[in-house]
């Protein structure tokens, strides 16, 4: 199992010992494994305050982006790019690789954001929900954070 599936795992995990089994039904919160009014066991999630909805992925985006920073992907990527190739002086002017990458060609600025950003994602570093990026680290401590005891 790579980190990223193992991640997944856990925020699944996290977003149904957070939530609870929702009747859509009869519209009502359910303690047990079937509606003890109709006997479904059809569940949406119920998160408190927030809504219902069936599968845990909107809750797993809401964790996120309640709990966790999203990656600047421009940031890190200029910063990136600003460490690995020296400053070009133009005449009287001095400008950074990211400076020009970005002005001449915003279109290769772009592709190469996104693609810094899938590979932090595939190296292990980077969780990616919905073209958001989360560090791993963060998504670490917020599990840790929330889980029940």
């Amino acid at each position: 199992m790579t980190h990223y599936q193992e991640i997944h795992a856990r925020l699944e995990a996290l977003a149904c010992q957070i939530t609870q089994n929702f009747c859509y039904g009869c519209y009502k919160v359910v303690q047990e494994d079937h509606c003890p009014t109709c006997g479904s066991d059809d569940f949406m999630r119920h998160l408190e305050g927030v809504g219902v909805e069936y599968g845990t992925d909107w809750i797993i985006e809401h964790l996120l982006t309640t709990h966790c920073s999203q990656i600047d992907g421009e940031e890190l990527y200029e910063q990136m790019l600003d460490e690995c190739w020296p400053e070009v002086t133009i005449g009287c002017g001095t400008y950074s690789p990211s400076q020009i990458l970005k002005n001449c060609d915003p279109t290769a600025f772009e592709i190469g954001v996104h693609e810094y950003l899938d590979n932090l994602a595939e190296d292990g570093q980077a969780y990616e929900i919905q073209g958001c990026y989360y560090w791993l680290s963060d998504i670490d401590s917020m599990i840790e954070e929330l889980t029940p005891a």
